[in-house]
């Protein structure tokens, strides 16, 4: 592979690690700010006998969109340390193998 290909997919998973941070930071807000806003108005509007019960299932979705975005904030980070390992390594390859041929 040459260095050139090795820096386009470097960029490239870059790239992919931002789009989950991005989709991650949109989850949170989701689950943050506009699901408890939601929440927050449901309870102030419905009073009947299941809206406690209905309050409980919107604080568990409400978590597990938190969880979601924990878990892609992680694969995030897992993406870009083993982009570097890996861009680093192809590197070191690329121009070892450079360096035996004009031997």
């Amino acid at each position: 592979m040459s260095l050139t290909e090795i820096e386009i997919h470097f960029e490239r998973m870059k790239e992919l690690s931002g789009s989950l941070t991005q989709t991650a930071a949109g989850l949170y807000g989701i689950a943050d700010t506009a699901g408890i806003s939601a929440a927050a108005q449901i309870k102030a509007a419905w009073t009947g006998s299941n809206a406690d019960a209905f309050a409980r299932k919107e604080v568990r979705i409400l978590e597990q969109i938190r969880e979601s975005a924990r878990r892609l904030e992680a694969l995030s980070v897992q993406i870009e340390e083993k982009a570097e390992q890996i861009y680093r390594l192809e590197t070191w390859n690329a121009l070892t193998a450079r360096a035996r041929s004009y031997r």
